[in-house]
């Protein structure tokens, strides 16, 4: 188990770390696509957990923060692209794209939580 950091100072963060956070940003960011084709501008339900996860993992300007929104934003591009109109493919791609973000959310806790349980799988 890592050491856990002396009271005041802060873990470095791997690279594991920073390559997981922004696939999830990108994940995110193509689940938002499909949401917005399929339910209209309006649906911010995955906006607002890009939302939270800036808040949470870079809540200051700099280049994690950066790195997330270009990632967010490189994901609507591509899930906008991929997904124009909203069909079965579409929502099958949502549901994909939630499971991998579950999975990416789940790594990241456990490799970067000391101490944290697992995250419980989706069934599905």
């Amino acid at each position: 188990m890592p050491a856990l950091p002396a009271q005041g100072q802060s873990r470095v963060p791997s690279q594991d770390y920073f390559r997981d956070v922004t696939a999830l940003a990108e994940v995110l960011g193509k689940s938002h696509a499909i949401r917005v084709v399929c339910n209209g501008r309006n649906d911010q339900y995955w906006r607002s957990y890009m939302l939270r996860l800036l808040d949470l993992e870079a809540p200051n300007q700099g280049g994690l923060r950066r790195s997330l929104v270009n990632g967010f934003n490189a994901g609507f591009s591509i899930g906008s692209d991929l997904h124009p109109i909203c069909d079965g493919n579409a929502v099958n791609a949502e549901k994909a794209y939630a499971a991998e973000g579950r999975d990416l959310s789940a790594r990241l806790v456990q490799s970067n939580i000391p101490g944290a349980n697992p995250v419980p799988r989706d069934p599905r």
